[in-house]
């Protein structure tokens, strides 16, 4: 019972991190489900073998619930510019496609790298950026994506996103923060750009497990893990409702400040894992 109750507590945490910096799921829910499943489950049995795709499957379907219903809290909230979305969207569905499938065959210690290699620059630049607010009063210029940002830049943030198992804001709201949206637009657009590389992922795993089909356990629907899903729904609708106007409470700095210790965080669990 412990177990799903602090499942229901991840839960909570990840609906505030979806809507406060555009986190739904992957670095938070992926760890837990995994221990989860590992500690209901014996040594022997196909749930423990497979415990690790289990648990980034049940992490991109979550995504997907978090990600569609932050963004209709968002599109509430007149937060979403859809001039930045298209045609974004539909290179970062390509990239989360080919992603998903090659994560079957490149080193997963080689996209590990490639991802801290990005995340150590995107620190980097958003303390820049911290200390030259700090020492200079500036109205930040919004410009539109270029090009190359829509086409490549795209494809590259599905098929990393897609091959790591989590959403793309870690690498959205940075992109958007570097053509001058505040933090509250860049994170609202993360919301539905997360959508397409969980929606790519999920199908993934669902054909998979109809091509090969495999049975763990009565708790599985192919490879997602029903009870862990079920808590984390739950816990992830409680947590969006407590942080649905917390948003517009802090100012452009502390909200960027808190993303830097997020991507922090997100750095030392890619390390350490």
């Amino acid at each position: 019972m412990e177990i799903y109750i602090a499942l229901c507590v991840v839960g909570i945490v990840s609906g505030m991190l979806t809507i406060l910096f555009g986190f739904a799921g992957g670095f938070v829910i992926i760890p837990i489900v995994y221990s989860t499943i590992r500690l209901t489950h014996t040594v022997d049995s196909a749930a423990y073998a497979m415990a690790f795709k289990s648990a980034i499957a049940t992490s991109l379907l979550l995504m997907v619930l978090n990600s569609a219903l932050a963004s209709y809290q968002q599109y509430k909230n007149n937060r979403i510019q859809f001039q930045y979305i298209f045609p974004l969207a539909y290179w970062i569905a390509l990239g989360a496609i080919v992603g998903t499938t090659l994560s079957f065959f490149i080193s997963a210690s080689l996209l590990k790298w490639i991802f801290v290699i990005y995340l150590l620059v995107t620190i980097v630049d958003c303390l820049k950026r911290q200390m030259f607010s700090v020492h200079h009063i500036v109205e930040e210029q919004t410009r539109t994506l270029t090009s190359t940002e829509k086409t490549l830049g795209g494809f590259l943030i599905g098929s990393i996103a897609a091959a790591l198992g989590v959403g793309g804001s870690v690498m959205t709201v940075p992109l958007f923060r570097r053509c001058g949206l505040k933090m509250l637009s860049a994170v609202a657009l993360a919301n539905p750009l997360s959508i397409p590389v969980a929606i790519a992922g999920c199908l993934t795993y669902v054909f998979g497990s109809i091509l090969h089909p495999i049975f763990l356990g009565a708790q599985f629907i192919g490879y997602f893990y029903l009870p862990a899903l079920i808590c984390l729904i739950v816990g992830s609708f409680i947590g969006m409702r407590i942080t649905k106007n917390w948003g517009t409470k802090f100012s452009n700095t502390i909200h960027e400040r808190g993303y830097i210790i997020l991507l922090m965080l997100v750095l030392a669990v890619i390390l350490f894992q």
